[in-house]
């Protein structure tokens, strides 16, 4: 499942709003279980023995290609921080071999975040 071109699909629906009340409790319903779901999922794959990371790099796939497209052209050095932080390639191969550093990427991924924050204010 590809969460976030689900969730974007989901968030536009909400430009109809001339929906009875009983359809948007349901809509609300329907999405708030999609997300549990998934958020699930992705939590049974990591804590199992052994680990299965497919489903979440998928997502740190779909994350570098947003946080990607929000850049400026001008921002080369943002791009290249992105792309050495989430390089999923290497995030592939550690996890096959059970050697993925999970602290490591959030480390690099918080200071991505700070500089991506810092820029764009």
């Amino acid at each position: 499942m590809n969460y976030l071109n689900a969730t974007e699909r989901l968030c536009l629906s909400d430009v109809n709003r001339n929906l009875p009340p009983f359809f948007l409790s349901l809509e609300n319903r329907v999405k708030e279980t999609l997300h549990k779901a998934f958020w699930d999922r992705l939590k049974k794959e990591i804590s199992a023995s052994p680990p299965d990371y497919t489903q979440a790099i998928q997502l740190l796939q779909e994350i570098k290609e947003a946080l990607l497209l929000l850049l400026l052209p001008r921002n080369s050095q943002l791009r290249s921080q992105i792309e050495g932080v989430l390089d999923l390639e290497l995030i592939r191969q550690e996890a096959e071999h059970g050697a993925l550093d999970i602290h490591g990427l959030e480390l690099g991924y918080s200071k991505a975040d700070a500089f991506i924050t810092c820029s764009i204010t």
